[in-house]
């Protein structure tokens, strides 16, 4: 069964049932996972006018200030998780398939580098099945992510990547959807 929440105007997912708001026009199939570390409470997730959340979803905001940001007419389909300590945005008219997961943070320190670094994905960006987004990582706008590629360098615009990790197969490539 489906479940439909309209709020009015640009909202932010508060994590809870309670004083949960989504955009005029946005699709949520059901209450997506947010959940925040202990003691964290300015950490925020944002969506566009006519976004698609279907069910599973998770957004986990990790760090003080945490921040997703999420573009108009963006779909995140089944069990695509957000994992945020920093900065993540995701630019409109973006078609995230399901399983993704994207991240700004590795969670763990290694060595002597940084532990977190922003994720920014650009308008009209598709990202296949499987994927996987990491920290400090920019998507070009109009790329295409091949589904089950690890991408850990940046993308240029109106490319397909594929590979663990992602290198260029094509370049001027078009999609709609």
């Amino acid at each position: 069964m489906r479940n439909r929440y309209l709020g009015v105007a640009k909202g932010t997912l508060l994590g809870m049932r309670r004083g949960f708001t989504v955009p005029l026009g946005c699709r949520v199939d059901a209450f997506p996972r947010v959940v925040r570390n202990s003691g964290i409470t300015d950490a925020r997730v944002t969506l566009g006018q006519h976004c698609r959340l279907f069910f599973g979803v998770g957004f986990y905001l990790r760090g003080t200030g945490a921040r997703i940001d999420i573009g108009d007419h963006t779909y995140l389909n089944r069990r695509t998780e957000i994992t945020c300590r920093e900065r993540v945005t995701i630019g409109a008219h973006c078609a995230i398939a399901w399983d993704v997961n994207i991240m700004d943070t590795d969670a763990h320190t290694f060595e002597d580098r940084p532990d977190t670094a922003p994720v920014t994905i650009g308008d009209h960006v598709w990202i296949g099945a499987g994927a996987v987004i990491l920290k400090g990582v920019t998507i070009g706008d109009g790329a295409v992510v091949a589904a089950k590629t690890v991408v850990t360098k940046d993308v240029p615009p109106g490319v397909l990547v594929a590979g663990q990790p992602a290198r260029v197969i094509r370049e001027g490539v078009s999609w709609s959807g």
